[in-house]
């Protein structure tokens, strides 16, 4: 059996998810990072999806290609050592926060793209390296980029205040659930943490290793006034990355 592939994004928190899951199940695995637009013929042939939106993470098995993070989760909860990620009796709290997470993370990708697309720099380091010197056309290619990964995920079906809400709503009912000494938000470390955790990339960005984007895009992406508000609860995850994510 050969060890499965998993193409992902490095900068990706959807793909983080998929990561953090297969290394905390110590689950042997290769990665292969997408290159957007230009891997996306090959990933349709993979997927036979011929129409319709496509993305990563994806993970090809001897069998099948798992097309979404949460069901690699599931996979590898199921064939990895150590303790299960999704225990029998928090499978509802698990379910929410996965449904939460979702929620969070689309608001806070709609909203971070707006702040990437008015920043010359930040489109540029979303290009391919070949491409970055050549300037204007790099930008030009790097906004184009960002403007449909936006509208593809529906990131212009609503108001970017509309986001806002839910983005800050999420937060406001994670900070609320961990309560006023959170270590996780079950009492054992769960799928939900790694869920939950990954909208507060969208706040502040967790250490480069895990997620890597440029200087600008990093800048771009997080946001220093939620980054302020929701303090405790960026401390919280990045408790759970030192003692979770680093043991994995």
């Amino acid at each position: 059996m050969t060890p499965p592939l998993l193409l992902h994004l490095p900068y990706s928190p959807w793909s983080e998810r998929a990561r953090w899951a297969l290394d905390a199940r110590a689950v042997a695995h290769k990665r292969r990072t997408y290159q957007p637009l230009l891997g996306e013929p090959e990933l349709r042939v993979r997927l036979r999806r011929w129409t319709g939106p496509v993305s990563v993470p994806v993970l090809l098995t001897d069998d099948k290609a798992i097309a979404d993070s949460d069901e690699i989760a599931r996979w590898a909860d199921q064939r990895g050592s150590g303790s299960t990620l999704f225990p029998d009796e928090h499978a509802a709290a698990i379910d929410h926060w996965i449904r939460r997470s979702q929620e969070g993370l689309a608001a806070g990708r709609a909203v971070s793209l707006i702040r990437v697309l008015a920043s010359p720099e930040a489109c540029v380091e979303l290009t391919p390296p070949w491409m970055r010197k050549l300037g204007p056309v790099a930008r030009a290619v790097g906004r184009s980029g960002v403007a449909r990964t936006r509208k593809k995920y529906s990131g212009d079906a609503r108001a970017d205040a509309e986001h806002q809400k839910t983005l800050e709503g999420v937060l406001d009912e994670l900070r609320t659930a961990l309560g006023p000494s959170p270590t996780t938000l079950l009492g054992t470390f769960t799928y939900a943490d790694i869920c939950a955790a990954q909208v507060l990339c969208f706040v502040k960005l967790p250490d480069r290793k895990y997620l890597r984007l440029g200087k600008a895009s990093a800048e771009a992406v997080g946001d220093p006034e939620l980054a302020t508000r929701y303090r405790d609860v960026v401390e919280w995850r990045d408790a759970l990355y030192a003692k979770y994510r680093e043991r994995s």
